[in-house]
């Protein structure tokens, strides 16, 4: 609402009247700080629960903080949270890698709730609103859009626009391996379900079908969409993740299933480039949450999220006997012992699409445990 100097009335106290201080003719615990220093006017607001005598001096004392944070140099100019995020952008030595993914986490996480908010006004319950948004999000991507509000703000404070953070301790998050690497209860059924909601949900849609079955045969959300058309050999039904694209910057080979390369062929236009790109942009998808709702809500499974598709396929294949070393092939996990055997594994590949083959049509394959 636009500020309507009616409702407030300056302040008598002692026989005079208070300078700067104005009281709300409505509601007495309302008070009005107003400082001008030269070419600078600011003001503030303040609700004092205090009664009789003791509320005018505790306004008094917040009235002499505020001027002399005036004096220092706080809040002499203001930014929206938008405009503080860009500036924090600008002076962070990051690689253009990271500054998108950055400024993606931003767009589609916080600039709804936080982007146009100036940064004075913002208290920790704007952000606890941000956070519970986030929620049914991977406790990663959670923890990188704390991240962003935490560095934005400590920008402003070194900016001195402002004085104190609004966050809380309830604002930290801390992610538990066990949160990223669960065994999920009835993996086989939900397995078949999230299956089958792909099939349907996307039957006219190839890219988005394709992107989702990447998925579900463990690839990371990052790795799909950056995938193009010169990484896939048909021929061989092999197809690479370079190490640029990766997490753990190495070249993995991986069996192309059946089922995704018929998706793919499925896919219209000029096979160079970007495999899975936006209609709308003719870019990489920055967000596919709304598809992501879709496969939740026609599989039935309200924990699901991209990056449980790995954690689905790992406790399916546990359930049925997989060897823990094929599940790690698979995953393109890279700790010692599988760095090891990682060429012998690439060649048993197949044995993974026999399993899930097994799963989604209910056939019966020859399981390989471990020795």
């Amino acid at each position: 609402m636009p500020f309507d100097s009616k409702q407030w009335q300056r302040v008598k106290y002692r026989g005079g009247y208070l300078i700067g201080i104005k009281q709300h003719k409505d509601d007495t615990r309302r008070f009005m700080f107003e400082v001008n220093i030269k070419t600078i006017r600011r003001r503030m607001f303040a609700v004092i629960d205090a009664k009789g005598a003791e509320r005018y001096i505790l306004a008094m004392d917040k009235y002499a903080t505020f001027k002399a944070d005036i004096r220092s140099g706080y809040f002499i100019t203001g930014a929206t949270f938008g405009e503080m995020f860009a500036r924090m952008l600008a002076v962070k030595d990051i690689t253009q890698k990271w500054r998108k993914m950055q400024e993606s986490t931003y767009r589609n996480h916080i600039a709804p709730y936080l982007g146009d908010m100036n940064l004075q006004d913002i208290r920790p319950h704007h952000i606890d609103a941000v956070k519970a948004k986030a929620n049914g999000n991977a406790p990663a991507t959670i923890k990188g859009i704390i991240a962003i509000v935490k560095a934005t703000h400590r920008q402003a404070q070194e900016e001195k626009i402002i004085k104190t953070l609004p966050l809380e301790p309830r604002h930290d998050v801390k992610v538990i391996a066990s949160q990223q690497k669960t065994i999920v209860t009835d993996a086989t059924g939900k397995f078949k379900a999230v299956h089958d909601a792909i099939v349907m949900e996307f039957i006219h849609d190839p890219t988005i079908k394709g992107v989702f079955l990447f998925g579900l045969n463990g690839r990371r959300k990052a790795e799909v969409l950056r995938m193009r058309w010169e990484h896939i050999d048909f021929n061989t039904m092999q197809y690479i993740i370079p190490s640029e694209h990766s997490k753990i910057k190495t070249n993995f080979s991986f069996s192309l299933t059946c089922e995704i390369a018929d998706t793919l062929q499925k896919i219209k236009g000029k096979r160079r480039g970007l495999i899975f790109k936006n209609p709308n942009t003719g870019k990489e998808y920055s967000n596919i949450q709304s598809q992501i709702e879709r496969v939740r809500k026609v599989s039935g499974w309200d924990g699901f999220t991209f990056h449980t598709m790995r954690n689905l396929l790992t406790s399916m294949l546990h359930s049925q006997g997989v060897s823990a070393s094929y599940m790690s092939s698979q995953l393109g996990h890279t700790n010692p012992n599988t760095v090891l055997q990682y060429l012998s594994m690439e060649r048993v590949q197949p044995i993974i699409e026999t399993v899930v083959n097994a799963v989604i049509h209910g056939s019966k394959g020859e399981i390989i445990t471990a020795q």
